[in-house]
């Protein structure tokens, strides 16, 4: 019988408008299962960094409810001045 663990890793955070203040972090559990963990759930994210990559998204929605997954598929990384 394969052993699960009970907890999740984090894999991105939820950046606010500003650019700068981190709302949220994204989890994934062993299951592929998405969660977001909320600092400032007034305050909706504007930015995700890093970016989840398709591959993670798509094994996620069987898990993971379309709200959350929605909501972190349109999500891009915040541009860095300098950065191309």
């Amino acid at each position: 019988m394969p052993h699960e663990n009970d907890e999740a890793k984090p894999i991105a955070r939820l950046i606010g408008a500003d650019g700068k203040s981190v709302v949220g972090l994204v989890y994934v559990w062993e299951t592929s299962e998405l969660a977001i963990l909320w600092f400032e759930p007034k305050e909706p994210a504007a930015f995700i960094d890093p970016e989840i990559c398709s591959e993670v998204l798509g094994e996620a929605q069987a898990t993971t409810s379309e709200d959350v997954t929605a909501l972190l598929s349109k999500l891009t990384r915040p541009v860095v001045e300098g950065e191309f």
